[in-house]
């Protein structure tokens, strides 16, 4: 709450009023929510970020529970109770449907297996120590108990589980062209698409025995469990509510909020369009199980009020720094005469400023032969030292189209702003709005917030994995005498164990810097791209990278900077979901190498998690090498 970070305190606060109105006091939460309305304030929420499209979801379904109306958020019009009501009609049927509607065929009738010892000793199914899969019964439960769940939900909301609203007559498929002793075939496929098939001990269980189990393994294993376990959750509670079941549904929210507080409320909140869901949460019957009543929540409120009068004057906008002038077409032409730039044809694209507004700025950009165009970005990049004022990037247009685009079109390609707009909370997502800001915060910063969102393995299956990577090396299995000790010696620190395998790597002659290296990604078009900046970090403000999903934009500009300003490294390639650099002054020694391959790591972990690269392999392969890639990717 006092967290001087904004999106720190703002996440939190909504997710206090998740927990609040799930427990009955949606009025409260209401009202708390009402502070990111206002237009001046330390809780005043910016125009764009994650945090609003959460915002938007939330409102909805706690005004609808307060009984109140549902202000305006962003583009999101008000709505007064009526016009809230009918819009909760309208996402309850559709909420309805999606529970019900399979999303898979199946192999066998849903449940087959079921009996009353099946339920009570599904812990014992787990997967024993090292089991690569320790959750694979569990996941086969999880998949039938889904189906079970959603042929109730169809039977009692009188949902269906059809996949195509009209289903075609054999006279349609004939039409059609298909062949007469295949149009039976395809109707009868086609009239039983949806159909879930449960078998009749399944259909016997009750379904409070199912949330049972699925509880009881979670609470004994840890798991965390995935989407299953959610629609579980969901399905059990709203047909115990609607079953008029509000001691056994709310058993089964207590039990849900004890695995994962945030994604129970989340969950709750959603299914509170559906009145006989919104009935029981306005009950109150999960203070308990949320650990919030009356008094807690004035509490929280009348904290809430303090920050707001106690809270900085909100600082001033960052100055934004100027940008390259914007030269006429016949002055950057003969700018590049002399150069093989000059054969090139250029394009003029405009840059977005604040709101949408034309910033004046203009990018120029060439599409270039994908052999040649490292050589073209040299070219580039020498004219930024005669003093262009636009750094070069290569990029690719991922549309596959072979036309030549508009300049306006190929503009709102490249600059697109809508992944801006689901980051950090700001009010400016223009390009010269994110520099701006970027120059104020410190490399250091942005490292501690990834390292907060940032989830290793589990200790064991790290050692596992560390096993793993010493035999593939060909480190003999006696060498390894001392893995345990020295794992031991180093008390949990990773990156201290990753110097002690590197060092027993190369004393055993298995050190090998290629093992650590990618090769550079080749794609099928390639555009040449000079940005309206000198600094090739400020790229990132520009052309959005996929990395920046896992935190601040102007932060990952700030961490490019360092790079930039501490090896040299320069971006020259951006394709969306991987960078590559040229580096004038690599790190010259392994210690070096490995603290900066773990700043790699946790600006894009998909650069060595998805070539099963080690961190200490990455690190030997930096040393002295010239080239970097990155890669993040969903």
């Amino acid at each position: 709450m006092n967290d001087q970070r904004l999106d720190s305190a703002l996440d939190e606060l909504l997710a206090n009023a998740r927990l609040a109105a799930v427990a009955g006091h949606a009025s409260e939460a209401l009202a708390a929510l009402g502070l990111l309305l206002q237009r001046e304030g330390a809780w005043r929420l910016p125009a764009h970020g994650a945090l609003v499209a959460q915002l938007k979801r939330l409102l909805p379904a706690v005004a609808l529970l307060a009984g109140q109306g549902c202000p305006a958020v962003g583009e999101q019009e008000a709505m007064d109770c009526d016009p809230l009501a009918d819009w909760a009609g309208q996402q309850s049927g559709q909420l309805l449907q999606s529970l019900a509607l399979p999303g898979r065929l199946q192999l066998a009738p849903a449940g087959q297996d079921w009996s009353a010892d099946f339920l009570a000793t599904l812990v014992q199914r787990q997967g024993a120590a090292g089991d690569p899969r320790p959750h694979l019964a569990f996941g086969a439960f999880c998949m039938d108990a889904e189906l079970v769940l959603k042929v109730r939900i169809a039977q009692h909301f009188g949902a269906s589980n059809a996949l195509l609203a009209d289903v075609p007559t054999a006279d349609d498929l004939t039409a059609l062209g298909l062949p007469e002793d295949e149009v039976a075939a395809m109707l009868a496929q086609l009239q039983s698409a949806g159909h879930i098939d449960v078998a009749p001990t399944a259909e016997a269980t009750d379904t409070l025995a199912i949330a049972r189990a699925m509880a009881g393994y979670l609470r004994a294993t840890g798991f965390a469990g995935g989407y299953l376990v959610h629609s579980i959750w969901q399905a059990s509670w709203l047909l115990l509510a609607g079953q008029g079941r509000d001691g056994d549904a709310t058993e089964v929210a207590a039990a849900w909020l004890a695995h994962d507080a945030p994604a129970a409320a989340t969950g709750l909140l959603d299914l509170a369009v559906v009145p006989v869901a919104a009935n029981l949460l306005r009950a109150g019957h999960l203070e308990q199980a949320v650990g919030v009543d009356a008094q807690a929540v004035s509490t929280w409120r009348a904290a809430l009020a303090k920050r707001a009068a106690s809270a900085p004057a909100p600082e001033q906008p960052a100055a934004v720094p100027p940008a390259t002038p914007t030269e006429p077409r016949e002055a950057w032409l003969a700018r590049l005469q002399g150069t093989p730039l000059a054969a090139l044809d250029w394009l003029a694209l405009p840059v977005p400023g604040h709101a949408g507004a034309a910033s004046g700025e203009v990018a120029w950009a060439a599409q270039v032969q994908v052999p040649e165009r490292e050589a073209l970005w040299q070219a580039a990049r020498a004219l930024v030292e005669q003093g262009s004022g636009r750094w070069p990037v290569v990029t690719t247009l991922w549309s596959g189209s072979t036309e030549a685009p508009e300049p306006e079109a190929l503009a709102d390609d490249l600059f697109m702003r809508f992944p801006y707009e689901q980051g950090a909370a700001r009010d400016d997502i223009s390009p010269r709005s994110f520099i701006a800001t970027a120059r104020g915060i410190g490399a250091d910063e942005v490292l501690a917030e990834l390292a907060e969102s940032f989830y290793p393995l589990d200790e064991e299956d790290q050692l596992d994995v560390w096993r793993g990577e010493l035999a593939a090396a060909g480190v003999a299995e006696e060498a390894c005498a001392g893995f345990d000790t020295s794992w031991a010696a180093c008390a949990g620190d990773r990156l201290r164990f990753e110097r002690w395998l590197a060092a027993l790597e190369e004393a055993q002659g298995a050190a090998d810097p290629e093992r650590g290296r990618q090769e550079r990604f080749d794609p099928d078009n390639a555009w040449l791209v000079l940005l309206p900046t000198p600094h090739s970090e400020e790229a990132l403000a520009y052309l959005h990278w996929y990395g920046m999903e896992r935190g601040r934009a102007d932060g990952f500009i700030a961490l490019l900077r360092r790079w930039r300003e501490r090896y040299g490294a320069e971006l020259w390639a951006h394709y969306g979901t991987m960078l590559e650099f040229r580096v004038r002054q690599p790190p010259q020694d392994f210690d070096s190498a490995l603290a900066l391959a773990r700043e790699h790591d946790l600006a894009a972990p998909c650069t060595l998690a998805l070539p099963g690269i080690s961190l200490r392999h990455h690190a030997l392969g930096l040393v002295g090498h010239g080239t970097w890639f990155l890669h993040e990717r969903p």
